[in-house]
């Protein structure tokens, strides 16, 4: 499917119908014009559908001349508000210009710094203007960028075990799509501290480029970096050898096969000899390769293992420091293993636990609730008669004179009315929940 195809899918997709809206369509094809509350939601059209097309066909660097040419050309009527829209993503930083914001990753470190200020400068001192933008003849869309160079990084990852790796430019070309692309991932990285280019010469020319393939920053390049360099190239030579063996073996064989068939014997001996010669010759390439491959996992696993110690010496000085013992480092991991081996017993039995049983829990805890409701209301009804009763004790004691030689109890008895009454108020009441 060709690109014009492809980003006609995409509108479809994202637009719908009202790209083919006339009344919508001549809205949104005019040039942004007024305050910015006026056309700012047909900026934010625009800007939206050129990362998702972008996005949509795997491309972080676009063609100023093709958003008009190819992307949104829409029966000879253009967007006339293209210009603006660049420049507005310009000042917010979702486009950047090659020449002037990204720098040349194959410069040393200084150079590097060097550019970058004096970018800087140029940026500050000169006017940037649509029609600038729009005469560019590539721009680099920032958030797609940095989403590439993730995805460059994971699948480096996928390929090598270690905490960096080192690829041939070559190899970097292919996973970024082209030389151009590879340069401006270069670029970022290496501002990031994610990569670093490396070069030298060993009878040809060889580069590559050193990637971090954790959070920290890439380590500095070293002698044996260029060795290891130095290998990945010979290996990659050999197997592209190979490949031109099995494709010349390939042919012999048929062309023997045909001679063989016609009756030319003569001439399909002489296809067998030369197939003979290719399949030593690939036994000797194939032996030679598999020894560099062996020496390059050597490397890979001397340095694992100098991960490994450095961190034995960090954890082995951490706990002089800390003037721990090593019972209470064995007894540490010990609780922590029992922890761990717990809290797998609780997820196995959450998920032994069937839905089943969890609905017949529900229902007889449903049950016991009115069970229980119905005893606190029998026990509501029959407290209410005895209150009713105390009530009408308390008003006939409260009546009652005692006469002895003489004097009134009435003190006597108004304090035993209090007691009741405060032993009744004391009664506790459960509540319905």
């Amino acid at each position: 499917m060709e690109e014009s195809e492809r980003v006609r899918e995409v509108i479809r997709k994202q637009v719908g119908d009202d790209w083919d809206d006339e009344v919508m369509s001549r809205a949104r094809f005019k040039a942004l014009s007024g305050q910015r509350s006026d056309w700012e939601p047909t900026y934010l059209f625009w800007r939206d559908l050129i990362l998702t097309v972008a996005r949509q066909l795997g491309l972080f660097i676009i063609k100023p001349s093709h958003l008009n040419n190819q992307w949104f050309n829409r029966g000879g009527l253009t967007p006339l508000s293209l210009d603006r829209v660049l420049f507005e993503m310009y000042n917010e930083g979702e486009i950047v210009l090659p020449s002037v914001d990204l720098v040349d990753p194959t410069a040393g470190r200084l150079s590097q710094v060097f550019t970058r200020l004096t970018n800087s400068m140029i940026r500050r001192s000169r006017t940037t203007t649509p029609q600038l933008l729009m005469s560019q003849d590539r721009l680099i869309l920032t958030s797609l960028l940095k989403d590439k160079a993730v995805e460059v990084v994971k699948l480096l990852s996928e390929c090598h075990w270690t905490s960096s790796c080192i690829v041939t430019m070559k190899r970097f070309q292919d996973i970024c799509g082209g030389a151009y692309e590879a340069s401006a991932l270069l670029s970022h990285l290496s501002a990031q501290g994610k990569a670093r280019y490396l070069s030298f010469y060993k009878g040809d020319f060889i580069e590559g480029v050193k990637v971090s393939l954790t959070a920290s920053s890439v380590p500095s390049i070293s002698s044996l970096d260029c060795d290891v360099l130095h290998l990945i190239c010979t290996t990659e030579k050999l197997q592209q050898q190979l490949n031109v063996i099995d494709q010349r073996c390939q042919t012999s064989r048929k062309s023997a096969l045909a001679c063989l068939n016609s009756g030319n014997k003569k001439v399909a001996l002489r296809h067998v000899r030369q197939l003979k010669l290719a399949n030593e010759s690939r036994e000797n390439c194939a032996t030679l390769l598999n020894r560099v491959e062996e020496v390059l996992d050597v490397i890979a696993s001397a340095e694992s293992t100098k991960k490994v110690s450095e961190a034995i010496q960090i954890g082995a000085k951490a706990i002089k420091e800390n003037k721990m013992s090593v019972e209470e480092v064995q007894h540490s991991l010990q609780e922590i293993e029992e922890s761990i081996d717990t809290q797998k017993q609780i997820e196995n039995a959450l998920e032994s636990t069937s839905l089943y049983t969890v609905v017949e829990d529900e229902e007889s805890i449903e049950e016991e609730f009115k069970k229980l409701e119905l005893d606190i209301e029998v026990n509501s009804a029959g407290e209410t008669e005895a209150s009713k009763s105390a009530e009408s004790l308390i008003d006939s004691l409260s009546n009652l004179k005692l006469v002895d030689d003489g004097l009134a109890r009435t003190p006597a008895v108004q304090g035993t009315v209090e007691t009741i009454r405060n032993n009744k108020t004391k009664t506790p009441v459960l509540e319905t929940a």
